[in-house]
């Protein structure tokens, strides 16, 4: 009778789940930068930074949301334009529900914006690669 021989001494054989720990860590990062608006995306844009995917969307979330919010709080200031902040403000809400949909659907990756990206894609890029 043949016996096999014992496993070499070292780490046990892995069953795949720090892959996957780092995957849902990397999904939960892109959730709560979009989820927290352009708070979350600063916040995330440091936290992530060994990540490019995450820090990508935390640029892309401060882009978006930290320019809308501005925008709209200017516009909050002029009486007869008010109006306009408060329908940026809702398509913000708008592309918060987008991204949190496509960020739980997701694996944290890259979600480029509807409409906007192709638009904003420089200024996130340029964003994302300032910090290191």
């Amino acid at each position: 009778m043949s016996q096999i021989p014992p496993p070499p001494p070292g780490q046990p054989p892995s069953m795949g789940g720090g892959m996957q720990a780092a995957g849902s860590n990397k999904k939960i990062y892109t959730i709560l930068a979009y989820g927290l608006w352009w708070i979350g995306g600063l916040i995330f844009l440091f936290v992530g930074k060994d990540d490019p995917d995450v820090k990508w969307n935390a640029a892309q979330s401060i882009v978006i949301f930290g320019g809308l919010s501005i925008v709209s709080f200017i516009l909050g200031f002029i009486p007869v334009i008010g109006l306009l902040g408060i329908l940026l403000w809702l398509a913000g809400v708008i592309y918060w529900i987008i991204f949190l949909i496509l960020s739980i659907q997701g694996n944290g990756e890259k979600i480029p914006a509807p409409l906007i990206g192709p638009m904003i894609a420089g200024t996130v890029d340029q964003l994302a690669a300032s910090v290191h």
